[in-house]
Formats: C-alpha cells, sequence, structure tokens
C-alpha cells in the first residue's frame, strides 16, 4: 500500500510539472503537441545519487554550467562550470563546489522524493519530504544573465545553509609526468618548469561568501618563444596572466557564518539563493571584486520573477526553432530521448566566451578518483573532435550555439597568418590540429626541443591541415542556411582568403598543379602525395564560394581561390575509377579512419542526389574500418549515401554507448575521449538529421534513410532560411509544411 502511494504521488508530481509547462506555454510560442511530446522525455530520478557527481544531471545557461545532485545524506549539491576559467597551467578549471543542506532534512531515507530536469523551463526540480511536509526546490542558471539560483518553497519552516567547497584549498605542482594528473595538463605536461595552480582564496564579507582563483604566472610567453615566434607576444596579449575566476554567493535573509557559509538567519519557507559566478582579466584583484560588485548590482535591481519569466521565453524560443520526435518502438523513444537530451547538453554550455571542449565539455565530475578539473588529453583543443558536436547546430537551428566555434578560429586568424609568414615565407594561415584556445600548437605536440621547428614534433598531426577546410565549410553551410551577408564579410571572405591561401602558396607546382607532398591524410597517414582530405576540401569549398554575394568579394580575390581550384591535383581513386582512395600515394596505416570516405562526408561531394553515387558506395562498403561511437562518422557517411540499416545500428550503437555508473542518459561512455564523450553525441546527432533531411543544392529530400517501421514528428531547418515540419507514419507522410512556401516544390520525399 505505501508503495502505491509513493508511486502515485510521483506521478502526480509528473503531472503538476506539465500542467506548470503548460500554464507558462500560454504565453508562449512552442506548439501545444509539441509541448506536450517534449514533457515526456524529462528525466526524472526518484531516488538520491549513491555515488556522488556521477549521478548529477546538467545545468546551464551556454557559459555557466552546473552539475546538479542530492547526495544519500540529503545535500543538494551544485558543480559550477564556466566556458573561460583558464589556470595558469593552461586548464579549463571548475568555478567552485556547493553544498545546500536544509533542515529539518526532507531528503531521508524511506520519504518521497522527486528530482526533474524540466527541458521546456530549463530548470531542474526538486520535491521531498513526508505528507503535508513537502519541501520543494527550483534549480535554473538564468538564460539571460549571470546567476545561478536555488529557490525553495516549504510547507513548514525550515533552515538552510550553503558553503562553497574550495576546489583548490592548496596550491599544486605536477611533479611528474608519469603523475596519474597528469594527462589532464596535456599540453604542458613535459614543460622544463613544472606546470602549478595557486590555491584558491577565501574572502570574508558582511552579508555574502566569496572566493577567488587568480593567475599571477603564464605560460603564454614561453609558448610563444618555444615555437620560435617570440616577437609576436608584443602583438597578442597574454590571455593567462591575472586572469581571475570565482564566484559571490548572496541569500534572502541569509548571513555568512564564517568564511564559506551562509545560513538563514531566521527559519523560513521561502529562500532564494543566488550564486554570481565572474570572470575578467584585471590588474588587481580589487578591480576583479569591483567588476563583480557591479554584475550583482545589476542582476540584483531586477526581479527574481521577471528574470525567471524572461529565462523561460528563452527556452521556450529555443525549443520552437526544431524538434524530432520518433516513435514506432522503444528504441524510437531512445533515440529521441538521446537526440533532445543531446541538444539540451550543447544549449547548456555553448554560448559563452570559448566553445565546448571535446573531452567532457563543461560537465566533468568525479569519475575514477579524479574531480571535476580532470579530463583526459587536457585543455586543448582537438579539431576532429570538437567539430562534430558543432556540425549539428545548422540544422536546428541553433546557429548562436554555434558562433563560440567560429569565433575560435575567427580570433586565431591573426597569430596564425603571422606564424605562417614566420615559418613558411608565404602567406595564408595554417591551423594546428591540437591547438591552445588562443592559438599555436599545443606545447607538448609541438615539442619542448623543437628549437628552430616549423612543424610540430608530432607526426600524428604534422601536416594535418585539413580542419581548417572543415571549418571554411562549416561557415559556408551556416551561409546556405541563414543568408547572413554580415557573416560572409566578418568571418567567410576573411577566413577564406587566408585558409586557401596557404593550400595555394604552400606546396610546389609541376606543370602547374600542385603536388601536396609532405602531407597527412589526416591522422591515418603520414606520408602521402596528395591526400584526398585536401583536395576533397578545396573543391568543396571554393565550389561554394564560387555562389556567395558578388559584392563581398573581389575580383582579384575570386580569381586566386578558382586558380587554386583549377591547379588541384585529381581526386585520387582507383585506376579503374571505381572507389576513391586516402591520397594518390600512401603509407602505413596509423589510426582507425577511413579518410577515403571524407568526399561524402564532410565534403559531400558524394552521396545521395550527386553524380557517380555507385563510387560512393563502392568507397564506403570497402572502408577498413567500420565502425561507430566517439568520432567514427560511418552512420552519417551512411545516412548521406541512403543506407537506411546501417545509419540506423550505427545511432544505436552511439546511444548504447554508456557507463552503468554514471547516470545520466546522455553522459556519453568515453570510448577514446574522456567523460561525457561529446563527440558520440555529436556523430549519432548528425547521423539522424541526415537520415530525416538532407541539403542537395536546392533540393530538399526527406525521410531519405528513416526506417518504415518508426514514425516522425520533425520540425528541422533547410538551406535558403526554409523550415519544414513533418508528420509521418511509417513511410507515409500525413503533413508536410514549408515555410517559405515557394520551397514546397523543392522537396523530395525519400533518397531518388
Amino acid at each position: 500500500m505505501k508503495n502505491n502511494l509513493y508511486r502515485i504521488r510521483v506521478i502526480f508530481f509528473s503531472f503538476l510539472l506539465i500542467s506548470e509547462s503548460l500554464a507558462v506555454h500560454a504565453k508562449g510560442r512552442l506548439p501545444e503537441d509539441v509541448l506536450k511530446q517534449l514533457n515526456t522525455y524529462n528525466v526524472t530520478w526518484n531516488t538520491l545519487s549513491l555515488n556522488g557527481s556521477m549521478g548529477s544531471m546538467p545545468l546551464g545557461n551556454g557559459d555557466i554550467t552546473a552539475n546538479v545532485w542530492i547526495e544519500k545524506g540529503g545535500d543538494l549539491m551544485l558543480y559550477i562550470g564556466k566556458s573561460d576559467t583558464w589556470s595558469e597551467a593552461t586548464r579549463l578549471l571548475k568555478v567552485g563546489r556547493v553544498r545546500i543542506s536544509l533542515s529539518p532534512n526532507p531528503f531521508v531515507e524511506d520519504t518521497y522524493f522527486s528530482q526533474t530536469l524540466n527541458l521546456y523551463e530549463g530548470e531542474i526540480n526538486v520535491s521531498a519530504g513526508t505528507k503535508g511536509n513537502e519541501t520543494k526546490l527550483k534549480i535554473w542558471i538564468d538564460a539571460n544573465q549571470s546567476v545561478v539560483r536555488v529557490e525553495t518553497d516549504a510547507k513548514k519552516n525550515i533552515s538552510i545553509s550553503c558553503t562553497t567547497e574550495l576546489m583548490r584549498p592548496k596550491p599544486y605542482t605536477l611533479l611528474s609526468p608519469d603523475e596519474p594528473l597528469a594527462s589532464s595538463f596535456r599540453g604542458v605536461v613535459n614543460a622544463p618548469v613544472r606546470p602549478s595552480e595557486s590555491a584558491d582564496v577565501l574572502v570574508k564579507k558582511t552579508d555574502r561568501i566569496y572566493w577567488y582563483h587568480r593567475n599571477e604566472s603564464s605560460f603564454y610567453p614561453t609558448i610563444f618563444t618555444k615555437q620560435n615566434v617570440p616577437e609576436l607576444l608584443a602583438k597578442y596579449p597574454d590571455p593567462y596572466l591575472h586572469r581571475t575566476f570565482g564566484a559571490a554567493i548572496l541569500g534572502t535573509n541569509m548571513q555568512p557564518l564564517n568564511d564559506s557559509t551562509l545560513i538563514s538567519a531566521q527559519a523560513g519557507k521561502k529562500f532564494v539563493l543566488s550564486i554570481y559566478p565572474y570572470t575578467a582579466q584585471t590588474e588587481t584583484v580589487a578591480e576583479w571584486e569591483a567588476q563583480l560588485g557591479s554584475l550583482i548590482s545589476s542582476i540584483s535591481a531586477g526581479k527574481v520573477e521577471t528574470a525567471r519569466q524572461q529565462h523561460y521565453s528563452w527556452w521556450d524560443n529555443f525549443w520552437d526553432r526544431s524538434w524530432i520526435f520518433i516513435s514506432g518502438d522503444a528504441d524510437a523513444k531512445n533515440v529521441t530521448q538521446a537526440y533532445l537530451l543531446q541538444r539540451f547538453m550543447m544549449a547548456c554550455q555553448s554560448r559563452g566566451t570559448y566553445p565546448a571542449k571535446f573531452n567532457g565539455g563543461n560537465f566533468t565530475f568525479d569519475y575514477k578518483g579524479f574531480n571535476g578539473d580532470y579530463r583526459d588529453w587536457g585543455p586543448g583543443y582537438w579539431h576532429q573532435n570538437n567539430r562534430l558536436f558543432y556540425m549539428p547546430l545548422t540544422a536546428s537551428g541553433d546557429y548562436d550555439l554555434l558562433k563560440p566555434w567560429f569565433n575560435i578560429y575567427k580570433n586565431m586568424l591573426g597569430i596564425q597568418s603571422d606564424v605562417t609568414k614566420k615559418y613558411y615565407g608565404h602567406g595564408g594561415a595554417f591551423f594546428p590540429e591540437t591547438f591552445n584556445f588562443f592559438g599555436l600548437f599545443l606545447q607538448d605536440d609541438w615539442g619542448w626541443d623543437n628549437v628552430n621547428g616549423k612543424a610540430s614534433d608530432q607526426r600524428w598531426i604534422r601536416y594535418h591541415y585539413s580542419g581548417a577546410l572543415e571549418v571554411l565549410t562549416l561557415m559556408l553551410e551556416y551561409y546556405d542556411y541563414t543568408k547572413d551577408e554580415a557573416f560572409v564579410k566578418e568571418y567567410i571572405v576573411p577566413f577564406a582568403t587566408q585558409a586557401i591561401r596557404f593550400f595555394d602558396q604552400h606546396w610546389p607546382r609541376i606543370s602547374n598543379t600542385i603536388r601536396f607532398v609532405p602531407a597527412n591524410s589526416i591522422e591515418q597517414f603520414w606520408d602521402c602525395v596528395n591526400p584526398v582530405d585536401y583536395i576533397a576540401g578545396l573543391r568543396y569549398a571554393i565550389a561554394k564560394l564560387n555562389h556567395l554575394p558578388e559584392k563581398f568579394i573581389e575580383k582579384q580575390l575570386l580569381n586566386e581561390w578558382n586558380n587554386c581550384l583549377k591547379s588541384l591535383p585529381p581526386i585520387p581513386m582507383t585506376q579503374d575509377k571505381q572507389k576513391v582512395l586516402p591520397a594518390e600515394a600512401y603509407g602505413q596505416r596509423r589510426n582507425n579512419e577511413n579518410p577515403e570516405c571524407y568526399v561524402i562526408f564532410p565534403y559531400k561531394l558524394y552521396g545521395i542526389g550527386h553524380p557517380d553515387l555507385i563510387v560512393a558506395m563502392n568507397t564506403f562498403n570497402d572502408r577498413l574500418w567500420k565502425q561507430t561511437s566517439c568520432w567514427s562518422q560511418c552512420p552519417i557517411q551512411a545516412a548521406l549515401l541512403g543506407l537506411t540499416d546501417e545509419a540506423k545500428n550505427g545511432i544505436l550503437k552511439n546511444i548504447a554507448s554508456l557507463e552503468p555508473d554514471v547516470r545520466f542518459p546522455v553522459f556519453w561512455k568515453p570510448f577514446r575521449d574522456y567523460v561525457p564523450d561529446l563527440d558520440n553525441g555529436g556523430v549519432f546527432t548528425l547521423a539522424l538529421q541526415h537520415m530525416i533531411l538532407q541539403n542537395v543544392d536546392d533540393k530538399i529530400y526527406i525521410l531519405p534513410a528513416f526506417p518504415k517501421s518508426w514514425n516522425v514528428d520533425f520540425k528541422m531547418h533547410a538551406f535558403g532560411n526554409t523550415t519544414v515540419r513533418v508528420k509521418s507514419h511509417g513511410a507515409k507522410i500525413n503533413q508536410l509544411d514549408v515555410y517559405p512556401l515557394e520551397r514546397k516544390k523543392d522537396i523530395i520525399v525519400g533518397s531518388m
């Protein structure tokens, strides 16, 4: 009887959440039928976390993030992250860890408990306690302001305390490259001066608690000097030195107990805790404190209720941009859940100064003996790994989430152009495969003894230059979707100019044809002649550049690009021209990749709606590495070829890539990267999108690789500022809405 009553309460609380969402939606944009579907994918837990932050839920506003969990002992815990908290040892650190305790404690065993990630409202709702004595919590990170809110609503008076638990209570020095933490410092692990991080600092205040971490040293000058460009230090200011980050916590009717803990001044039912994370480079701590104070004053001047409604409005607009709901069997529901949660997780962490990182993003947690500051593969960005969870953001219409990825390359353009000129004496810019957030190679990859070098010591990436062409491709596809002419002027033309100029000028011409040697074919082959990723990327990108508005491209520049195009060698193929090869000549295999399939994706030269589909099929079917999970692209390429069963099987493997001890359904298992493995979610998302909709020139293919046993309700974006909504039952289209209406003539159902 007790268990039945418990289940009834859980169901009733879930019903209340849906009803409350519908009430908020009364003034929203999201269609009611879509909202009802979305609410069925809220994540609800009815037990406390048994293993700490491994049992956490993600929350965020694009810049500030939090892993949220409630421990078995009854405390609400938050791991707070931010996109710009780079330490003096180059790592991306957590802002802090916060513990919130309630008295009497509602989170005791054998009492009702519910914790729900409310997707539509971008918040976590908690309800716990005995009947008539329930306490509710609302945790949200303001979508429009830099503040984390924790609100209580109790039936009876409670007391509350909030403690910051410093992540770095004492200084740390990595004494040896063999230490367990070494991978987290990758980039400076082998530095002659051991990488160190200072202790966090608590500051005594009368009305709040707050703390900070401040960089009083920097590896930046060392990196420039070791990479043989010390003269550029005067031109590009150090982004590490004096970077200060931390947070302040204030609460209604709360006061400091000591330097680290706030307590309620008196018992009450409603409390609002406000956590204000902040990062800035300032000459003094006092300046940082003053800026944080101004931020707090500005946000506090508004009403929490008004801010909350504006927060709800942002999330309403977000979910109205696009959606995918699949039904038909259990697999279909699991795919839907994975898609929605992966997209939510990107919205939580990709509107900050810097893009999310492939190896955990901003949601790292305590894992296998390491705390949330740790991540395998360190603080650097790896293009091959990072690209795959940014590429889906065009079809979902999440253009604002793409900007940090574009901006990191735009901001590197100056440094990389200057470095190219210094090393090679010609124009253009190369972009390292593994790089710091400001540019240049990760120093461990460049090599600490590479004194007079002009290329990386790492053979895996020494001539791995095609990442720039993939970035350019995504920029061009962004324009195809949005027709944003300002973006052409500010991003595409400057980036394309330098990226293509490097390929045009870096290698010799023989009989007016560029001969790409030495070269990598991605990481798979190190000793290549004319690798396919260079050639396919240039052919695809320059063809698209020719369709940009003429007013933004000088004729001389267009001629330069087209002369490069004319000088390219042909796509390397077998003698019978029936299969694409990784390069014209290549040596030993080094990795688990299929560079020959880059002509299918990311450079869509072959596939549905393109000539010579049989060549693409032969190339794909004969690939050496037939795999998925992490950064393996086989499901994406299968979808682009209309191979429904193979694409479906691939995405099902991706969404099954989970750790049994990690609770949240899309904190993906670290197959090759780190947890959460955002690569894995990115590949799955891209594959699913291409199973549902593909753009080929001015045509829009609907359900080109979609299982007939599944039903779908989707709204997605297409080229030309177009949105498409479809409801299908199996292969039958029951509803097709296209905006603008004139684009309906360009719809093709199926793959032919």
